[in-house]
């Protein structure tokens, strides 16, 4: 299956628009939460948020080669270092 050749930009903007139409569904949720003697806070979205992070970055940009790491990835805190196996 070829790529298409926009794909990085289709990513990027796929990501873009779920994002901001999340952000815009957990603002109406906070918003909108019966329950008044317990609000809705940021605090409650935490696993949401992580798991959309996710979504968007390791699935999203699965099977990229090593040379197209994000920039934040060639700067990251830890390297790993583990040798490769004797063949």
């Amino acid at each position: 299956m070829n790529a298409h050749p926009n794909e990085p930009q289709a990513r990027e903007q796929y990501a873009d628009e779920l994002m901001r139409r999340y952000l815009e569904l957990r603002r109406w949720a906070v918003e909108n939460w019966p329950n008044t003697a317990q609000p809705l806070q940021a605090s409650d979205f935490i696993a949401t948020d992580r798991e959309l992070q996710l979504l968007l970055g390791a699935r999203l940009n699965s099977g990229k080669h090593a040379d197209q790491r994000p920039a934040n990835a060639q700067n990251s805190q830890y390297e790993d270092v583990t040798p490769m196996p004797w063949p």
